[in-house]
């Protein structure tokens, strides 16, 4: 039987893995972006598997702070990163929150998605036990 949280975590899941293609091909941007979007997915269907609601933005410090049973603590700060690049990678005239130093290059990118599969992971295995 389908849980209320696994819609979720597959659309999170799809991703990650598109993320994993795009950093073989050099989409650094959209790698950043899905990355950003694996972790928020992975967190509001922790929220909707523990029945609480999920706020209606994109920030992942705020979803991480709703749910301390997680102990997200040793990524705040990749979080707060990821949290950058989001909005202006995905709006042009985005000014809040632009990087300075232009586009995320390889490396960002590689940590971004690190961080995601980290994450996704730590959300899977948190489930399996609820």
């Amino acid at each position: 039987m389908q849980k209320p949280h696994d819609e979720w975590l597959a659309k999170a899941e799809d991703d990650l893995q598109f993320a994993r293609v795009g950093l073989k091909e050099g989409f650094y941007s959209q790698v950043c972006t899905l990355a950003q979007q694996t972790i928020e997915k992975s967190l509001k269907g922790t929220l909707v598997a523990r029945q609480r609601p999920y706020p209606k933005n994109h920030s992942l410090r705020e979803l991480a702070k709703k749910l301390p049973e997680l102990k997200l603590d040793w990524w705040m700060e990749s979080l707060t990163i990821i949290d950058g690049y989001y909005v202006p990678l995905r709006y042009p005239d985005a000014a809040a929150g632009t990087k300075a130093s232009g586009p995320p290059n390889e490396e960002e990118a590689k940590e971004a998605l690190k961080t995601a599969e980290e994450i996704f992971g730590h959300v899977g295995a948190f489930l399996s036990l609820i």
